[in-house]
């Protein structure tokens, strides 16, 4: 099986990566991880990405990387990127892509805000769980 994680650093994201490994347990499972990262400063400070004064999309991708390590060390790591005016269903977009790509079973997605409802309006979560290719494992908390 192919486990997909969206992880853009924050503790749910993390949290759906510690479940992910837990499923990924065996040798034959595939873990896959991918963020996806803004080209434009301003978007990325909006999704709390930017550390100092200005934002390097590669040193974005570096801490994710190294947060990413810090849970499993098996994980294959991926970026994407997308322009300054990708909302949320822009990325949304871009982890199903890559979850087609890599043929993920599952795909693991921590949510805050997907609590009664697969979609509500601000959530990339609902909008990934669109997809019919995969199963979805959202993580609340």
């Amino acid at each position: 099986m192919t486990y997909l994680v969206a992880f853009d650093g924050t503790d749910l994201s993390e949290t759906a990566l510690s479940r992910a490994v837990e499923f990924a347990d065996s040798t034959d499972e595939r873990l896959v991880v991918v963020s996806v990262l803004p080209t434009d400063e301003d978007l990325a400070a909006e999704y709390g990405l930017v550390e100092g004064d200005t934002y390097d999309p590669g040193d974005a991708a570096q801490r994710l990387r190294t947060q990413v390590e810090d849970v499993s060390t098996d994980a294959e790591f991926r970026t994407e990127s997308v322009d300054a005016y990708a909302g949320k269903g822009r990325i949304a977009t871009e982890i199903r892509d890559v979850a087609r790509d890599v043929d993920a079973d599952v795909v693991f997605v921590g949510s805050d805000n997907a609590g009664r409802v697969v979609q509500p309006v601000t959530s990339v979560g609902g909008a990934v769980a669109g997809g019919t290719d995969y199963d979805v494992f959202i993580v609340r908390s």
